[in-house]
């Protein structure tokens, strides 16, 4: 990995990750080893080449008119398990007379798994995890919020940054692999190529809660 890594240009950086997983890969396989930190191998045994594709803007949505309600619940049934399984508690809120939105079903299922999987990750006995759909004046707004460790200040304005990973206090499990710091940074662009937005409130020991909005169907007269 060059010292530079971090200065270099995105598509530079991605190469440079595709090249060394490719190379994991080969070794997995049986062909030459290459000298690689447990650390590194770990990230790149859990690096996804759609998330690449996505920081990449190659990201193609196929567009319908989405159930929000219907797609909340799905989601949580997917991580309640997990959430409960931590002693915690997982609810969801979504109003029966919301309206469809224009999107990719698919895709925005990942930022809200993937939302629900940092959330259910923080909690411990006796937290709580909400899952919330809300109408606003232009605006549907999505919130997954926990009652868990919360994020450090210092690192709340850049937990959407590609590679930027925020120190947990906690020791990595041995089942729990160590990604390359993408996760946050998709989920806030498969937003925005729904010309959305998406937001965080945190504090240390007071949960964290991420609001993500999308603009209002246009009714049809």
């Amino acid at each position: 990995m060059p010292s530079n890594f971090d200065a270099l240009p995105l598509a530079d950086r991605y190469a440079i990750l595709k090249a060394e997983a490719e190379a994991l890969a080969a070794q997995i396989a049986g062909f030459p080893p290459v000298a690689m930190t447990s650390d590194r191998q770990s990230a790149y045994e859990s690096f996804d080449h759609d998330q690449a594709a996505a920081i990449h803007r190659e990201m193609e949505l196929s567009l319908g008119d989405l159930r929000v309600c219907d797609l909340l619940s799905q989601a949580a049934d997917k991580v309640r398990a997990r959430v409960e399984g931590r002693g915690a508690s997982l609810t969801v809120s979504c109003p029966a007379d919301l309206k469809p939105i224009r999107a990719d079903e698919h895709r925005i299922g990942q930022a809200l798994d993937h939302l629900l999987e940092n959330a259910a990750r923080a909690v411990s006995e006796g937290g709580a995890v909400e899952l919330k759909a809300e109408t606003g004046p232009s605006e549907i707004r999505l919130t997954v919020s926990d009652t868990g460790r919360g994020i450090p200040q210092k690192d709340l304005a850049r937990v959407f940054e590609e590679f930027y990973q925020v120190q947990s206090a906690r020791p990595l499990q041995p089942h729990h692999r160590k990604g390359l710091g993408l996760g946050l940074a998709i989920v806030k662009h498969i937003i925005n190529r729904h010309q959305g937005g998406l937001v965080v409130e945190s504090a240390p020991g007071m949960g964290a809660a991420f609001t993500a909005w999308f603009p209002q169907p246009v009714e049809r007269r």
